[in-house]
């Protein structure tokens, strides 16, 4: 359990369990701290750091069903310019996907969520951001739930989480047979 609330010393969105910085809405997220207990006043709190993760991942994934299917149009809905440098923050976003910030996302599978949560987060909170390392956002994609959001097709299964095990126990046998032939 991930859980940095209430941190004075942390960026808010860190703080708040909340590394997209979702401001409030009358949406009722998994692991959201009620309206009448949040202290920030603007911006969602979560119990759980994976449950704000989460929540900004469907966000996300909605606003791509909703037609904002590029990088570009997709962060100028998530980051208007009137309270961010939406240009650079597109930069960033694209960079860290490897794509043309106007390419059409075409494919929601686990290493998108992966890379586009690890390069929203990094830009939202700095380098607070390394305080929300790749296990919290596994939790995240792990308790999605959903299969698609507002049309668009969910691939959250996580391949290189076997990986992980098998590798590391092929190099291993591996090495005890070569060493004992």
């Amino acid at each position: 359990m991930s859980s940095f609330l209430g941190r004075k010393d942390l960026s808010r969105g860190v703080r708040n369990n909340n590394p997209g910085n979702l401001v409030i809405t009358s949406d009722n997220w998994t692991g959201k701290v009620l309206k009448s207990q949040n202290t920030d006043g603007r911006f969602e709190q979560f119990k759980e750091v994976k449950f704000g993760i989460r929540a900004m991942i469907i966000d996300i994934i909605g606003d791509i069903g909703k037609g904002k299917n590029t990088v570009r149009k997709l962060i100028s809905e998530y980051a208007p310019s009137f309270e961010n440098d939406t240009n650079k923050y597109v930069s960033v976003v694209s960079s860290a996907l490897g794509v043309n910030p106007d390419s059409v996302i075409k494919e929601v599978d686990f290493l998108f969520l992966l890379k586009i949560s690890r390069a929203i987060i990094t830009h939202e909170n700095g380098k607070d951001g390394s305080l929300i390392v790749d296990s919290d956002i596994l939790d995240a994609i792990d308790i999605i739930n959903r299969k698609e959001v507002n049309g668009v097709v969910i691939n959250s299964k996580n391949k290189l989480k076997y990986n992980i095990i098998i590798i590391p126990l092929f190099l291993f046998f591996y090495t005890v047979l070569t060493v004992a032939l």
